[in-house]
């Protein structure tokens, strides 16, 4: 039998990102929820910053779509492992959109106040999307490249 902490994350990718309810929010979260995510050195807080992220996620991927692969409770904590597809249709750290589908893959570890989420640590797979937008880094490729041939 799923607990509420697992409810709580299904229906926050599902109902709320998926099918674009941000009104959940303050069913979802407690009131001061603090995010702790990969692209920030400082923590947000609060209702504002939940609708902050989850508005820039819906305008970076309109289409996007979220799995929640596996959640795993542990008291008042929880992690979550999920995956997101989507089209490269808007830019993506300055990058112009591109078209191409990418996964986006992703940890969340999660402290819940009864069955609210108060705290999260979101670990995002960055780099990945990047090189699956034709971002060139040197000494990487894409993936499902072709590996480089080397001259001799």
């Amino acid at each position: 039998m799923p607990t509420a902490q697992t409810i709580t994350i299904h229906r926050f990718y599902e109902e709320c990102l998926n099918q674009n309810h941000p009104e959940l929010i303050p069913e979802l979260f407690t009131p001061g929820i603090i995010i702790h995510s990969t692209n920030d050195t400082t923590v947000s807080t609060g209702f504002p910053a939940v609708h902050q992220t989850v508005s820039r996620v819906r305008a970076m991927f309109p289409d996007q779509h979220f799995t929640v692969d596996d959640v795993v409770v542990n008291g008042d904590k929880a992690a979550a492992r999920w995956s997101m597809t989507a089209a490269n249709t808007a830019p993506i750290a300055g990058i112009p959109p591109t078209g191409r589908p990418i996964t986006q893959h992703a940890i969340v570890f999660y402290r819940f106040e009864g069955d609210k989420i108060a705290e999260l640590w979101l670990q995002m797979d960055q780099l990945g999307v990047l090189l699956q937008v034709g971002v060139q880094i040197p000494g990487m490729q894409r993936p499902g490249a072709a590996p480089a041939q080397s001259a001799h």
